[in-house]
């Protein structure tokens, strides 16, 4: 019992800290320039909604597109490593 208790308390709290993880990597200034760009590239809820309803192709394309940009990919890269630095793999 105490065991079950001990893993679920431990689960928690890596889940707070996962969640803090996301929320400042999500606010970063790299995240945001990565928005704005795919804003810029067409409507990025639009292509969201047609991924969740099974016709990913156009999510693909905006993403592709924007890899494709010296920008784009440096800021991917940016956000993995911090991803990374922050304990989210």
């Amino acid at each position: 019992m105490q065991r079950d208790q001990d893993f679920q308390t431990a689960a928690a709290s890596h889940m707070v800290k996962n969640r803090d993880a996301i929320r400042q990597l999500a606010q970063s200034g790299e995240a945001r320039r990565l928005v704005s760009l795919l804003q810029q590239n067409g409507s990025v809820e639009s292509a969201a909604q047609a991924a969740a309803n099974g016709r990913p192709q156009e999510l693909m394309s905006m993403l592709q597109n924007l890899l494709a940009t010296q920008e784009g990919a440096q800021l991917v890269q940016n956000i993995e490593r911090q991803a990374k630095q922050s304990g989210l793999e």
